[in-house]
């Protein structure tokens, strides 16, 4: 059983083991997120060193793998195709108390990344925990389809509304406050009149009259 959680990595230092495609699409999702990333590798794919070359936060070490690369990282990622390195990897990241994954070698790895999409603040992660990355994928994409296209403005208004609640009305209690902005969740009319509020800068005025 694997515990999910969702990591703060904003200006956390993770390094990155290849210079493949991989090794691109997982140093774009973490520099997304914040992370200062380290790549080493002997060879780095020409988009990657591009994209690196744009972006301060990225620092690209071009040579093989030494003992000693995981030293001071939150998290590490083994993207290459060699299982030997992959387990030496391992190994030093397992001994230094740091996460680790390789890429496609599940042995290998001591967290597995899901199958993820963002719509603004939403983050939708599916995990078959390291069984079928290819199903993830598509339960994954199942789930997007089904999301509705207005998802973002929609919490902009709940997120807006928390703090309305939180800021402007002290007499009620935290379970109030929860109860009340759930039921404008469950309630697709009073849902589409907190969004016209939101976009009419009277969110105010609306959750006023709610009380």
């Amino acid at each position: 059983m694997l515990y999910p959680i969702m990591y703060k990595i904003k200006g956390k230092r993770v390094v990155v083991i290849g210079g493949g495609q991989v090794a691109f699409r997982k140093v774009k999702d973490l520099a997304n997120c914040g992370a200062t990333v380290v790549v080493i590798a002997p060879d780095i794919h020409p988009e990657l060193e591009e994209y690196a070359a744009a972006n301060p936060a990225i620092t690209i070490i071009k040579r093989e793998y030494h003992a000693g690369d995981c030293a001071g990282a939150a998290l590490v990622f083994s993207a290459t195709n060699n299982s030997r390195v992959n387990r030496t990897v391992y190994e030093e990241a397992l001994a230094l108390n740091i996460p680790i994954n390789a890429v496609d070698d599940p042995d290998n790895s001591s967290f597995y990344v899901p199958s993820f999409f963002t719509r603004g603040p939403l983050l939708v992660a599916v995990s078959t925990g390291g069984a079928s990355p290819a199903m993830a994928a598509k339960v994954r994409r199942l789930i997007e389809q089904s999301i509705p296209q207005d998802i973002e403005i929609t919490l902009d208004t709940l997120n807006e509304a928390r703090t309305i609640l939180k800021e402007h009305y002290h007499h009620l209690t935290s379970h109030q406050r929860s109860e009340l902005l759930k039921a404008i969740v469950t309630d697709e009319m009073l849902l589409e009149q907190a969004v016209k509020a939101f976009k009419n800068n009277i969110l105010q005025e609306f959750l006023k009259s709610l009380l």
